[in-house]
Parts: C-alpha cells; structure tokens; sequence
C-alpha cells in the first residue's frame, strides 16, 4: 500500500514526489523504499546526478526526523541506564563508521539507528555527514548500477 502511494506520488509530481517518496520512506514508522522508484526515472532519462541529489536530500531529512524522534523520546526510556551507557561507549567507539554502513547497505534498519542516535544524542553535524554520505553512495551505486545495465540490455528500457 505504502509502495503504491509512492508511485502515485511519483507519477503526479515527478522528481517532486521522488522527494517526498524519499523523504517518507526514511521515517521509522513507515516501511518503504524510494530506491525502488530508481529504475522508472532512469528509464525516463532523468538527469542522474539530479536524480542522485533529490532522492538523497528527501532522505536526509527523513533521518533528521528519525533523529528528533530519539532526542524527545528519550525522556521516556531513562530507566535503561545501564544499557544506555553501552550504547553510548559503542557510539563513542564506532558511531561515524557504522553509521556510514548503516546507510550505505540498503537492507540494514537505518531508520531506527538514526532514532537510536538521536537518543544517544550523536552530534547532529556528524550524524548528517555520516549518514549523508552513506546514503548518497547507496543511492549513487544504485542510480549508475541501473544505468549500466540498462545500456547492456538488448532492449531500449
């Protein structure tokens, strides 16, 4: 249903609603991917570094979000204080790593680490880079990967 209403937006409001797709899929509480929209823009001929900017500016903000989520929720899990020190030596330890391959891989739970950070309260300009870039290679290896096979294949797509 929620992959439906992406594509409903993406033929309504073209890169538009790539944003808006990207965007909405990034929030924690609605499971989605915009990238399965990719090979549709592609086959459109959308410029692709265009399309690597929009998609990839949809989901920052989506992250930013999930970010604020953690930081106003974590008035209510104070009482894990044990498990939240952990946390935070792992943050401290290996946060703009992970953070990184978190949001490069597509399968992996980013949307709830980004949550999870922002509880730890991980400093929002190293949240954004790590994130960020993790993303925007995500994105990028998918954009250009479609590309490449589409010029391969014997058909016009």
């Amino acid at each position: 249903m929620v992959l439906h209403a992406m594509f409903s937006l993406f033929v309504k409001y073209g890169l538009l609603g790539l944003f808006l797709s990207s965007f909405i899929s990034s929030l924690f509480f609605i499971p989605a991917y915009a990238s399965f929209l990719i090979p549709a823009y592609v086959a459109l001929k959308t410029n692709p570094y265009l399309l690597l900017a929009v998609i990839t500016a949809g989901s920052i903000l989506g992250q930013m979000v999930n970010y604020y989520f953690g930081v106003f929720g974590s008035k209510h899990l104070i009482k894990y204080e044990k498990e939240i020190k952990n946390a935070t030596k792992w943050l401290n330890k290996w946060g703009e790593i992970s953070l990184f391959i978190i949001n490069l891989v597509p399968i992996l739970p980013a949307d709830f680490v980004s949550v999870f950070v922002g509880f730890l309260r991980m400093d929002m300009k190293i949240f954004i880079v790590s994130m960020g870039l993790g993303r925007l290679f995500q994105y990028a290896l998918i954009i250009f990967g479609v590309e490449i096979i589409a010029k391969l294949l014997p058909f016009s797509i």
